[in-house]
């Protein structure tokens, strides 16, 4: 039996003798106005084998704090940004890797290994199943939200609501925005990880919010205020994408400006200039 990888966004799919019949869980003939997730026609099928045995390398992170970001070179599917956010007690994966080989998983032993795992949406689940067994099946955390886009299930998969904590120190947060049952995971110590659901833009330091970010279709303005308001409550200086783009200071300041500076011009405050 062979765990298909689709080579379009990443994920893994079943174990069968075939590549699923019916697609990807994330591919759609025609994308309706809505996109509830589904990211169009796209993809074939890989296996971790074959990833395995193209010449790539795994590029690595350190961030400070104990936290670590590393991605494939050349990058492959999504292409984001994977992270691991150690603790006294074991490291959380954040937006896994959609591959595996010794290489990468040499690599993450020897950081100290995986007690847990999240992602910040669907698009970000990859190979969270096979890192989970690689590692003595340690839980995986899927916002019950998202639960249609599992496109492995296993009994490792813990379905949450609202807030988790996968490991002391670590609280997942729903947000919403991008999809459904978007989350970030908030750090003691004062790191907000966003997946996309808080993006990076071409200007350094600043943030963007989109719905669907190939097709920059944005959130409307009382999406945008709703995460705002959600993250009130946490103490954060630092943020961090799956893109790769970081914020080492003033994060809640400038994810505060950047959604005023959004909701007003979404809102149409500025039509008069345009």
């Amino acid at each position: 039996m062979t765990t298909w990888v689709c080579a379009g966004c990443g994920l893994e799919h079943p174990e069968s003798d075939q590549p699923p019949a019916d697609g990807c869980v994330l591919a759609s003939d025609a994308v309706t106005d809505e996109e509830r997730g589904d990211l169009g026609p796209h993809g074939w099928w890989t296996t971790h084998v074959e990833l395995a045995r193209q010449p790539h390398r795994t590029v690595l992170r350190e961030h400070g704090h104990g936290l670590h970001s590393l991605r494939r070179e050349p990058r492959f599917a999504i292409g984001h940004w994977s992270f691991l956010v150690a603790t006294p007690n074991g490291t959380l994966l954040w937006d896994p890797p959609a591959y595996l080989d010794d290489e990468v998983l040499g690599l993450v032993r020897s950081l100290g290994g995986v007690a847990a795992i999240a992602a910040s949406h669907p698009h970000m689940f990859a190979a969270q199943v096979g890192w989970s067994h690689a590692f003595g099946k340690v839980p995986v955390l899927v916002n019950a939200l998202d639960k249609e886009w599992v496109p492995r299930p296993d009994p490792v998969i813990e379905f949450w609501t609202e807030h988790a904590e996968p490991l002391p120190g670590i609280e997942l947060v729903h947000v919403g925005g991008h999809m459904r049952g978007s989350a970030v995971a908030h750090t003691a110590d004062g790191a907000l990880l966003t997946g996309d659901t808080i993006a990076g833009c071409h200007t350094p330091g600043w943030v963007s919010f989109q719905r669907n970010y190939p097709r920059h279709v944005p959130m409307s303005a009382a999406v945008v205020r709703r995460i705002v308001e959600t993250l009130e409550p946490y103490d954060y200086d630092r943020l961090y994408t799956l893109g790769g783009d970081t914020i080492d200071h003033d994060a809640k300041s400038i994810v505060r400006a950047a959604a005023n500076r959004h909701i007003r011009w979404i809102s149409g405050e500025f039509d008069h200039l345009t």
